[in-house]
């Protein structure tokens, strides 16, 4: 087969290929986790092995932290998260998904370093998926309605969460 004959038809196979992936993603579902829409529910295992719902927090501003133990940045941020859900605990919640793919034991055994306050979930493909979670730590702040108020990607400044918190309609508490 002549050279230019081949280039032609590899030339042509990516084409088909690039409009098929267009296509493709064109039609793919997009992530319902976006500002001011409501927050995708879940029900997600925590480390005691409770089922634990998005729903049972509505009425209250929740963190969800996406996170994991390989992360240095999602350790970096835990001390400021964990001293802020003990001072605000009440009418904040703090609910922190794991993405590591090791299993309970392996989240266990941070945590068990770590001593986290908060809930640790153990987060599932589908609840990864709904919330486009490509980047760790990714949280998003959820008012008391139920939709979400902030996305921050990367760690979080511990004075711009409470002041967003406050916004939300928390109580202020003294620190």
């Amino acid at each position: 087969m002549p050279e230019a004959t081949f280039a032609r038809r590899i030339a042509l196979a990516a084409l088909v290929a690039a409009a098929g992936l267009f296509a493709y993603q064109s039609r793919a579902p997009r992530p319902s986790a976006e500002l001011s829409q409501t927050a995708p529910g879940f029900r997600l295992s925590d480390l005691g092995g409770r089922t634990v719902s998005l729903s049972d927090y509505r009425g209250k501003v929740v963190l969800l932290n996406f996170w994991a133990t390989w992360c240095d940045s999602c350790k970096e941020e835990l001390p400021a998260l964990n001293e802020l859900y003990k001072r605000r605990k009440g009418d904040f919640e703090l609910l922190a998904p794991s993405v590591d793919k090791g299993g309970r034991a392996q989240v266990m055994s941070f945590a068990a370093r770590f001593e986290p306050a908060f809930p640790i979930l153990l987060a599932d493909a589908d609840t990864e998926s709904a919330y486009a979670i490509r980047d760790l730590p990714t949280s998003f702040l959820i008012g008391r309605d139920g939709r979400i108020a902030r996305r921050y990607v990367g760690p979080i400044d511990p004075k711009v969460l409470e002041n967003d918190i406050l916004q939300l309609g928390a109580t202020a508490k003294k620190s």
